[in-house]
């Protein structure tokens, strides 16, 4: 699927040079065709062309992304023992991002970098755990409640994407 009518254009953006063949790449990467333990496959493998207006602050990136459901939480031991075999033999380099805090408690986060078609290229696996999120609005004088809690399951999501600031292959 691709997701080339999202947004408008983003003047002086620059997509990398034949941009469905790298999406096409990152699509057959074999990383997207390893299934977690104990995990369902959420949809298709999505595809995003880069240069494209998502909201006032954030412009969209030339990537692809997979997620999964676990039937439980995920760390980054569990991540690795599952993922680096595969990303290794691909070609891809593990690279931390310094300074990058988990999003929400438990999230699990790696990286790696390699160039995909001459383009600096990262993927991302990331996992979230099962948490209970308080839907009603809440403020300073209004603590959560237990009656307007939901359950938000486990995830695991890929994502491949063009960044410059990979170090080069």
């Amino acid at each position: 699927m691709m997701d080339d009518q999202a947004g408008s254009p983003v003047p002086g953006c620059s997509l990398p040079a034949d941009v469905d063949g790298l999406l096409d790449a990152y699509a057959d990467d074999p990383v997207l065709a390893v299934t977690p333990d104990g995990a369902q496959r959420v949809g298709d493998v999505a595809r995003s062309r880069g240069c494209r207006r998502l909201n006032k602050e954030d412009v969209s990136s030339t990537s692809v992304s997979l997620s999964w459901r676990p039937d439980r939480d995920w760390g980054n031991a569990e991540l690795r023992r599952t993922y680096d075999p595969v990303a290794d033999a691909a070609g891809w380099r593990y690279a931390e991002i310094p300074d990058r805090g988990p999003a929400v408690d438990g999230e699990s986060f790696l990286s790696w970098c390699r160039s995909v078609r001459d383009v600096p290229s990262r993927l991302i696996v990331r996992s979230n755990p099962t948490q209970r999120v308080d839907v009603r609005p809440s403020s300073a004088d209004r603590s959560p409640s237990p009656q307007w809690s939901v359950a938000s399951p486990a995830g695991i999501y890929l994502t491949i994407f063009a960044d410059q600031a990979c170090p080069a292959s």
